[in-house]
């Protein structure tokens, strides 16, 4: 699948309306007065993403494969950057809408299922290094359907080392503050140990409220 350079074109263009560029600069001062007052807490999106860009490209990659597609923020984010995008998303709602926003994208492709099962179909089929964006989980509010597991990072991870992933693949898992804190989500130790499995000889390393897995 090719990358529409008119839509990624039209995508990246856009301005942000005041009311999103408002939120977005909020979310930034909100996170750093967390930071700055000691408190553990999620990194604006906007600094994930830079983040996960600046990985993306150092590593020379050319598809994203998302679990989590939630809102579409970190596809249409990636568009420009990406020749392919794969996202899943177990939330029918939020599936649908996401598949709304970009019907116009051919090389955005959009799943519906549970991460924990898709994830791994999808990367069995791939030739080219993935990178591979875990940041599908139970969350409430607007995520109604809880899948297999709250966090499914661990056991995707553990499904993956069945496989082999092209030499060059990457994996990154979100929200790394939250591993070990309870609320459903598994030990620090048990996420890094099927990390280690998912790909024995790759470089570990904590990024940006994330681990990165890099093969």
């Amino acid at each position: 699948m090719v990358a529409a350079t008119s839509a990624a074109g039209k995508l990246s263009g856009m301005r942000p309306s005041y009311n999103v560029g408002l939120r977005r600069y909020l979310q930034r001062m909100q996170a750093a007065l967390r930071y700055d007052r000691g408190i553990l807490g999620a990194p604006s999106d906007r600094a994930k993403r830079r983040f996960l860009l600046s990985v993306f490209k150092e590593r020379h990659h050319e598809l994203l494969v998302e679990s989590g597609t939630f809102q579409g923020g970190t596809v249409e984010y990636f568009v420009p950057h990406a020749k392919r995008i794969i996202s899943v998303e177990i939330e029918p709602a939020l599936h649908a809408d996401a598949r709304e926003r970009f019907r116009d994208t051919p090389a955005v492709e959009l799943l519906l299922g549970d991460a924990m099962d898709l994830i791994p179909q999808i990367l069995e089929q791939v030739s080219v290094p993935p990178f591979v964006y875990l940041d599908g989980h139970f969350t409430g509010g607007v995520n109604l359907q809880p899948g297999k597991a709250v966090e499914p990072a661990p056991g995707i991870l553990s499904a993956l080392g069945e496989l082999s992933l092209p030499p060059g693949s990457t994996l990154v898992v979100d929200d790394l503050r939250l591993f070990g804190r309870g609320d459903g989500f598994p030990a620090l130790d048990e996420l890094t140990a099927a990390a280690r499995q998912s790909l024995p000889a790759a470089s570990i390393y904590v990024g940006i409220d994330c681990l990165v897995i890099a093969g």
